[in-house]
């Protein structure tokens, strides 16, 4: 019987290797079948032998020509029983530490097949495979396994090592890109075991090693190469824990580690520079948020890590060196440089690296992976005006959109597409890339991502459509949506059945841009009419929701102080552009709140051109420090004073907003007076009214005045009287406005700022009165006089002044 059995397996296995093409699915399928049936006729044939010869036989087909993905039979009753042969195994070997010769070979050889016939794993099949595969007791088992080798370091020395690795293979293949696989609890049980081996001090003490290593050992392949590659394709909701947790255990020691490499790059092994990209990738997290703020010792490392990165790739340049490592090296340290445009305060870090020239150098490489990623960080980093020095604009617009093309369909990598449309949505924000798209029909491609249910609502969809509301301020791309009904049809099916906000809100946005903004520019300003009396607000924000806890600070002092402010502070959907609208033409000022996120909102443009169309007052408000607007921004804004909340300080730069709406007024503006505002309680509206109608008269007129000894005592009337009496009439649209707290505010950062504070001044004045000059001279006097008001704890004789004014 048994030598019967194990005749009719051989012919079997015979036939399945031999028949090469002419054996069909159906016989492939009876094959299988009286394999089966001879194993459970006789139990003596579940052995390692016979299970090795049956294991052997489908790894051959399988490697050489997909036979059993074709014929769709990975969901015979053969591989199950293969499947708990393994798990059988495994368990015997994570419980004694002890498999014979024999089984220790079955054990990898099972492992192995598994992992290449999930490595091939395709939408058809994929239901089939994640049956057998994401089997509890068997990935529980290998959980338990994880946890061994993080808590005590367990197996790592043992060879057999190799079939955990590949099992975990299997895993990461079957789930990747695939979050509804990877949100299976017991597979995120798994993941969170694979993380937790990666911040152990096992993986460190391996990873310290790498440098020169051309050839892992099965220990070091599991945990430095399998794992961190595992983590890097996650993509389910797991990003910050893991981020978090690796950035914590990894991120100080991996840039230490890495100073040592910086000029000897050529020392590193291919296999070294392999697991560097992985674990740059895990350190970075290619889904981090640009609103991320890092703890400071955390930015600290990774501002030290840009400052590698760029060192690196800049000798790697310089040696004039190509070959095989290099190429993959310069992939991984752009791959990784990418990763940190990410947030925007790290992309700020970058821009303040001047490394946009070093980057053109990589355009000119054959290699378009390079390419890709070099310009994927030229789309976060490059203003306006680089765009238009570069001699071939059309080119980044086609490798994106070749790339495009290429990722659109492959489920396998889903976090790569999802970062393609991220940094594609940063790039559109210039005019001459949205033309150059458009020229390039890229509007199919972008279509089919925001319309298609196959792709994720939040990761796809959201900037595809974002990305498309981009490009209605191109012309040509406007006429095309215009004119398909399809996509408008969609939209408001959208519109409707979405329950996701943000999805909303594109929406709404795209649907005002294509029908109804003609309209509404269309529309009469009515304060231009005879019978225009007042307006419903006096300010609106017009701000990106990123640079909200500056806006919403300046909302609330403005409310505080009778201004009535329309902002969007709960990112409106369901008619917000309608609401914005409206806001914008019953507002007298529109306060444009800039920075890089600002430029690259679609929404954000289309307030700030909707308040341009309707010639509202514009009053650029620079909110990130050292920005400076350029593109649509910047025209938009040409010719106007920015008020600079980062340079100036909150302080002075609220002051010179009044003071910047006081010199837009007229006398014959008649706006009311704010709710809630009384006759005695002269309001701020009207405070700035009164300012610009006497700030002439009264600088022509003498006060005198005995000034408190403390400049922190001076009223609002005691610093104009100042101004007037020491002959600084020209600083009263500048300081007017403002008491002795705020001028003795202003006074320290004239000290701080010296030349930049002088500057401001100075283009103040003229703003005013571009007859007026503000002189070197005037201006060093004026510090000079107000410092002999200015207490100085330092100086004992003015000791007991000083105690006063902190009293009071």
């Amino acid at each position: 019987m048994t030598k019967h059995g194990s005749t009719s397996i051989d012919q079997q296995c015979s036939l399945i290797k031999e028949s090469s093409d002419l054996l069909t699915n159906d016989q492939l399928k009876t094959s299988l079948d009286i394999i089966v049936d001879e194993l459970k006729k006789n139990k003596e044939l579940n052995n390692a032998t016979t299970i090795q010869q049956i294991v052997a036989t489908i790894s051959l087909r399988s490697t050489d020509d997909q036979i059993f993905s074709k014929a769709a039979v990975f969901d015979h009753q053969l591989f199950f029983i293969i499947r708990d042969y393994y798990f059988n195994l495994l368990c015997q070997w994570r419980s004694s530490g002890h498999l014979d010769e024999h089984s220790g070979k079955l054990f990898a050889q099972i492992a192995i097949l598994f992992a290449n016939l999930c490595c091939d794993t395709t939408e058809t099949n994929v239901d089939t495979l994640k049956e057998l595969i994401i089997h509890e007791p068997l990935l529980d088992e290998l959980r338990k396994c994880l946890r061994e080798i993080v808590t005590n370091g367990k197996h790592l020395k043992d060879k057999k090592i190799e079939a955990i690795d590949y099992s975990i293979r299997a895993v990461h293949y079957l789930e990747k890109g695939r979050a509804q696989i990877q949100n299976i609890p017991i597979v995120s049980a798994l993941f969170e075991n694979v993380v937790n081996c990666v911040c152990s001090s096992y993986f460190i003490g391996m990873f310290k090693k790498i440098g020169g290593l051309e050839k892992l050992d099965e220990a070091q392949t599991f945990l430095l190469d399998t794992c961190t590659d595992v983590i890097s394709w996650h993509d389910a909701g797991f990003y910050n824990q893991t981020h978090v947790a690796v950035r914590t255990a990894l991120l100080s020691m991996f840039t230490s580690w890495f100073q040592n490499y910086i000029t000897c790059s050529q020392k590193l092994s291919k296999s070294a520079i392999k697991i560097i990209g992985q674990l740059c990738i895990t350190l970075i997290g290619g889904n981090a948020s640009e609103d991320d703020i890092f703890p400071e010792p955390i930015r600290k490392d990774y501002c030290k890590l840009i400052d590698q990165l760029f060192s690196m790739l800049s000798s790697t340049i310089e040696s004039r060196t190509l070959n095989d490592s290099i190429i993959a090296l310069q992939t991984v340290l752009t791959q990784s440089l990418y990763s940190l445009t990410m947030t925007n305060d790290l992309r700020t870090y970058i821009k303040s690296k001047r490394m946009i020239p070093l980057l053109l150098k990589l355009t000119d490489f054959a290699d378009e992976t390079i390419q890709f990623n070099v310009y994927r960080i030229l789309a976060a980093i490059l203003t306006e005006d680089d765009i238009k020095t570069l001699a071939n604009p059309s080119k980044i617009a086609n490798i994106f959109l070749r790339f495009l093309t290429s990722l659109i369909d492959d489920s396998s990598m889903k976090p790569r597409f999802h970062n393609l449309l991220r940094s594609l949505k940063i790039l559109t924000q210039h005019d001459q890339i949205k033309e150059e798209l458009t020229k390039q029909d890229v509007l199919p491609l972008l279509l089919r991502c925001s319309t298609e249910s196959k792709f994720d609502p939040v990761k796809a969809r959201l900037p595809a459509l974002e990305i498309l509301l981009a490009l209605t301020f191109n012309a040509e791309a406007a006429h095309q949506l215009k004119r398909n009904a399809q996509f408008l049809s969609n939209l408001k099916t959208l519109a409707t059945s979405s329950s996701e906000k943000r999805l909303q809100r594109v929406v709404e946005g795209l649907l005002w841009k294509l029908e109804e903004e003609e309209t509404a520019m269309a529309k009469p300003d009515l304060s231009t009419t005879a019978n225009f009396t007042t307006k419903a607000y006096h300010i609106m924000l017009s701000y990106s929701h990123s640079d909200k806890d500056l806006c919403y600070r300046i909302h609330d002092r403005l409310v505080q102080d009778q201004f009535r402010v329309w902002l969007d502070r709960d990112q409106m959907h369901g008619q917000a552009m309608a609401a914005m609208a409206n806001a914008i033409e019953n507002s007298e000022f529109v306060f444009v709140c800039m920075s890089d996120t600002y430029k690259q909102s679609a929404y954000c443009q289309s307030e700030a051109h909707y308040a341009f169309e309707r010639r509202c007052h514009l009053i650029p408000l620079i909110i990130k420090p050292s920005y400076r607007p350029d593109g649509w921004l910047g025209i938009l804004v040409s010719g106007k004073i920015y008020v600079d909340f980062p340079k100036l300080g909150f302080e002075i730069a609220y002051e010179k907003i009044k003071n910047e709406m006081a010199r837009h007024r007229t006398p014959s503006s008649s706006l009311p007076l704010p709710a809630h505002s009384s006759p005695n309680n002269t309001s701020a509206i009207g405070q700035l009214l009164k300012a610009t109608v006497e700030v002439h008269t009264r600088s022509e007129q003498s006060a005198s005045r005995d000034y408190a000894p403390c400049i922190n005592q001076w009223t609002n009337d005691d610093v104009r009287s100042f101004l007037i009496n020491e002959n600084f009439g020209s600083l009263i649209p500048v300081l007017g406005n403002m008491n002795g707290r705020l001028l003795h505010e202003v006074y320290r950062k004239c000290k701080t700022y010296w030349d930049l504070m002088f500057q401001t001044f100075k283009s103040e004045v003229a703003a005013d009165d571009q007859q007026k000059m503000l002189s070197i001279d005037t201006y060093i006097r004026f510090l000079a006089e107000i410092e002999k008001y200015v207490p100085d704890d330092k100086n004992q004789s003015s000791e007991r002044v000083s105690k006063m004014c902190i009293l009071l």
